[in-house]
């Protein structure tokens, strides 16, 4: 055994310096922290990490008067009588943490997996500490969540995203048969567990595509990056998002579509709030989670001027008739919908408003290409507004950097993305210039 020095001396009280190569040899012993001072000091345990390059540092719990150690071997001095009883007993601790030292050293080589302070502090707390905080990985997912709440300024959809990331952890630890660890945490992991995304059928969810998948592994790294220094120390700079986005078949509404949804008359005023709050986004351009929580208190002059929850980036919307129409029918006090709900209802109401044309949806999971065909309205979702504006925007000659105020989009290219041109628009420019030909 790596540590049978300790163990010897705990049974027999025999010299210990035959038996003590191993310890230098992984680079473990134990320290008094006040080694000159005259009453009892505690001892620790410190171990180097060559993946860190730095020492592991743990008190062991243990007090030992200086002139009762032995400097040399860096243990408890072999003594008679009732302070030799009392070192052998200290002794006998010490091997304690020797043996769950050399366990983790152990797994660790079998594993491949580097060992850290993080991982080692988590394992002696709750071995010697009985520490009752969040130890586990999953644990530690819920700890960011709950830290993050505590400023109250995280959304109802932040929260949903984070939960379902705690939720297809669990699922993934199931599938896998074992629990996740920090440590465990590299390149082939990332490729596991997107390989994992890719076919989940637990409901709710299902299997992701690759711009789902693409955003899922960006939230776990944002979780690591939290976590990092605190519970591991993974190289963040080098572990990256094998997943690659592809081009959505993304929508939006045509004029006539705006125009069918403005004038449908809707059996039920839930569906009707729905169906305002849509058209709210579709006349201001902004994303659901800020449109959502406009204030009297944001306008100045004629204008909403708005600072956008996901970015900070300011907007600066134009309070025209028909927005302002809407937002004072409600007194500016806008109905709360969680997002699934409003999903699920404006598919509806834009059904009942017959905006029912075949799209064709090209989604890309890994290597396989798979070709969908969808009524138009099953693929609207709140986002659909913001999309559809700035289309219609471009379609009728506002300029980009004019579109870019409006949304609050600073990059241009992020501004190309939600550009999504008709057929109609196609030919009708084409008919113009073949006038002029």
């Amino acid at each position: 055994m790596l540590y049978y020095a300790v163990s010897k001396y705990a049974l027999n009280s025999v010299l210990l310096s035959p038996f003590l190569s191993p310890y230098y040899i992984w680079g473990m012993y134990f320290y008094l922290k006040n080694p000159k001072q005259n009453n009892e000091t505690s001892i620790y345990l410190i171990h180097y990490l060559k993946d860190e390059g730095k020492n592991f540092k743990y008190s062991t719990g243990q007090k030992i008067q200086p002139n009762n150690w032995d400097f040399e071997n860096r243990l408890p001095k072999t003594l008679r009588g009732s302070k030799g009883v009392k070192n052998r007993h200290i002794a006998d601790i010490l091997l304690q943490y020797a043996e769950l030292l050399e366990e983790e050293i152990k797994k660790s080589e079998k594993e491949n997996k580097p060992l850290t302070r993080a991982h080692l502090k988590d394992i002696f707390d709750r071995r010697f500490k009985n520490k009752k905080t969040a130890t586990s990985f999953i644990d530690i997912v819920q700890l960011f969540i709950d830290t993050k709440n505590m400023s109250g300024g995280k959304s109802a959809d932040w929260n949903q995203k984070y939960s379902n990331l705690k939720k297809k952890l669990e699922l993934f630890e199931k599938y896998r048969g074992k629990k996740i660890q920090f440590r465990q945490i590299n390149e082939d992991f990332i490729d596991a567990y997107s390989g994992f995304l890719r076919q989940i059928k637990n409901k709710p969810f299902k299997p992701h595509n690759d711009n789902t998948l693409h955003r899922n592994i960006n939230f776990l790294f944002t979780f690591l990056i939290w976590s990092h220094g605190k519970y591991h120390n993974i190289d963040m700079d080098n572990l990256k998002n094998p997943v690659k986005k592809y081009q959505a078949d993304d929508i939006h509404l045509t004029k006539e579509e705006v125009a069918a949804l403005e004038e449908i008359e809707l059996p039920r005023e839930s569906l009707e709030r729905v169906r305002d709050l849509f058209l709210i986004g579709v006349y201001s351009g902004q994303r659901y989670s800020d449109y959502s929580v406009f204030e009297k208190a944001d306008v100045i002059g004629n204008m909403i001027i708005k600072r956008a929850e996901k970015t900070e980036n300011e907007s600066f919307i134009p309070l025209h008739p028909k927005l302002k129409r809407l937002l004072d029918k409600y007194d500016w006090n806008l109905p709360r919908l969680s997002d699934m709900k409003f999903r699920k209802h404006i598919k509806t109401i834009c059904s009942m408003a017959g905006i029912d044309e075949e799209i064709k949806e090209t989604i890309y999971r890994g290597n396989k290409k798979e070709v969908l065909y969808h009524k138009k309205h099953e693929m609207v979702s709140t986002h659909t507004a913001r999309r559809t504006f700035i289309t219609l925007a471009a379609e009728e000659g506002m300029p980009d950097h004019i579109i870019m105020k409006i949304t609050g989009i600073r990059d241009p290219k992020t501004l190309q993305k939600y550009k999504k041109t008709s057929q109609r628009s196609v030919t009708e420019a084409m008919n113009r210039l073949m006038k002029k030909i």
